[in-house]
């Protein structure tokens, strides 16, 4: 079956991050929506989303907002088609399209990624956050509670803090993730010199890293469905 990439709202997405994203939550400034659909409709552009890509504004602020954040990366369980051409024509619709600068995108090895699609979309690895601690875990359900809502909750998200309010949850330690870069209007010399970056050698999987895809509230502007040409993929 040729399914058919497309743009997207958030609410398209919604489901297959809600289904099939670990995070289970949508980002708070999303930008730009794409969509891997089913044919479907008169000109074909309306099918089902099989899988989705969501672009916003980076959440570390020392990058620049007018950059983007590849922020999720999604299919359904029955979407077997390659995600890496799929991110490749996003990637392309946005030079094109828009004035961004770079993209920017983590993978989380706590969760089993490596980022084995954006090697093969020619991102650059270029940098490798250590370990850190952040919201609340529950030793026996998993439960998690993320920083935010500690901040929230508790007030704050120190160690001490949430030690003091946990109760039956711990305090939940993320692993390593790895920084990818993809240049779009800017020089890559001139994105690595600015932030101090080198271009690395690509991670590996391996036996606790076997498998990639792609890190509620509200949205904020979001590309209209259709707001992307249309391409068939295989």
């Amino acid at each position: 079956m040729q399914l058919v990439m497309t743009g997207a709202t958030a609410d398209e997405i919604w489901p297959l991050v809600r289904d099939f994203h670990y995070s289970k939550r949508l980002p708070s400034a999303i930008r730009h929506c794409f969509a891997l659909r089913e044919p479907g409709g008169f000109f074909g552009d309306t099918g089902e989303a099989v899988a989705g890509i969501i672009y916003g504004n980076p959440v570390n602020r020392a990058w620049p907002q007018e950059a983007l954040e590849l922020q999720r990366l999604v299919r359904a369980d029955s979407c077997d088609a390659a995600l890496s051409e799929f991110v490749s024509w996003s990637l392309r619709w946005l030079r094109a399209n828009t004035r961004v600068p770079f993209v920017i995108s983590y993978a989380d090895t706590g969760k089993g990624h490596h980022g084995g699609i954006y090697q093969a979309s020619g991102f650059l690895y270029v940098h490798e956050t250590g370990a850190y601690q952040d919201g609340l875990v529950h030793p026996e359900t998993g439960d998690y509670i993320h920083g935010r809502q500690c901040n929230r909750m508790f007030g704050s998200r120190s160690i001490a803090t949430l030690t003091a309010n946990a109760g039956e949850y711990e305090p939940a330690w993320h692993k390593t993730k790895y920084l990818y870069l993809k240049p779009l209007r800017q020089r890559r010399s001139a994105i690595l010199k600015r932030f101090g970056w080198t271009e690395l050698p690509y991670p590996k999987p391996n036996a606790a890293r076997p498998l990639d895809e792609q890190p509620p509230s509200c949205a904020s502007v979001v590309q209209p469905h259709g707001a992307a040409p249309n391409q068939e993929a295989a």
